[in-house]
């Protein structure tokens, strides 16, 4: 049997045969556990994660990929030296703002779109055998009946939902930058920001009307998430408040929850899971604003009874 040559440097490499890979590939899409997690509104989210085997053969693939396909410099997600925090300081000295959000965004990336991507960008490089076995190996199945598709919680989707997206962010970042405006995605959340109050209220329809213009992926926005704000109001961009003054902050609920933490963990009152959790919480203030966690512990010695 012929294999595809991207296959067997994977079989090569995670030290299995070919015909074994070949087999995990194959059955790759239905090889997820489904499960559910609450979004911010309260309704359920899908997230299906691979198979231990499946995910081996994503990183692989993910690694493989990472120095061949395009991803633009606006996309402040998943990549090596990206973060919230830098997403947010893109847009710390704007006074006008516009949010946008993707439906659906994983879901929405099918199997096609990412034929369509490995083609134009890396038909050079992989066979059409390859990029089958590469499209087969990071797709999911949600139903016998659907189609192939990226989901949350698969190694592969944020690589790849990135660099399908390269063209639009193409396109939206050339306005933005001859029109003094700035851009930028964090997975499927667009920020766009101006020191022109007017500037910004033309790109509701045109990022509306370049997805529609594209020949991948079919991803629509959400417009009910549309939303406009200035220094006037309240401004967050991924869950950083910028702040009037011209700084960054993780907001009062944030820091509200993590002080009430700390002090159940002084009483001893968290469980390990909890502890580290607060662990997490407090490296992430800190990212955003240096010493929150210093002032807590100096505030608890201050608080604590004199012998």
């Amino acid at each position: 049997m012929a294999y595809a040559d991207i296959l067997l440097r994977m079989a090569a490499d995670l030290g299995m045969l070919p015909s074994q890979l070949a087999s995990i590939i194959k059955t790759a899409p239905l090889r997820y556990k489904v499960f559910t997690i609450p979004k911010r509104d309260g309704s359920p989210r899908v997230v299906a994660q691979p198979a231990r085997e499946v995910k081996a053969v994503q990183r692989w693939l993910i690694n493989e990929l990472r120095a061949q396909l395009p991803v633009h410099e606006a996309v402040m997600a998943y990549e090596p030296g990206t973060s919230i925090r830098k997403n947010a300081e893109r847009h710390l000295h704007s006074r006008f703002m516009l949010k946008m959000d993707f439906s659906n965004f994983f879901p929405s990336i099918s199997a096609e779109a990412l034929r369509l991507h490995l083609e134009l960008h890396c038909g050079d490089k992989y066979s059409l055998m390859d990029r089958h076995v590469i499209v087969r190996a990071c797709t999911w199945l949600p139903q016998r009946t659907s189609a192939l598709q990226l989901c949350i919680g698969a190694p592969s989707s944020p690589l790849l939902s990135n660099s399908v997206m390269y063209e639009f962010d193409c396109a939206v970042s050339e306005k933005a930058q001859s029109e003094g405006v700035t851009y930028t995605r964090y997975a499927d959340d667009i920020t766009l920001s101006s020191a022109d109050r007017g500037m910004l209220s033309e790109y509701v329809d045109f990022v509306s009307e370049t997805l529609a213009t594209l020949a991948y992926p079919m991803v629509e926005v959400n417009r009910r998430k549309t939303v406009h704000a200035s220094r006037a109001g309240r401004r967050v961009v991924t869950g950083i408040v910028l702040t009037p003054e011209g700084g960054m902050s993780v907001g009062r609920d944030r820091k509200r929850l993590a002080r009430s933490m700390f002090h159940r963990r002084t009483l001893g009152s968290l469980t390990a899971d909890e502890s580290a959790g607060l662990d997490g919480l407090l490296a992430f203030i800190d990212s955003v604003e240096p010493g929150f966690s210093d002032k807590l512990r100096i505030s608890l010695l201050n608080k604590k009874p004199r012998p």
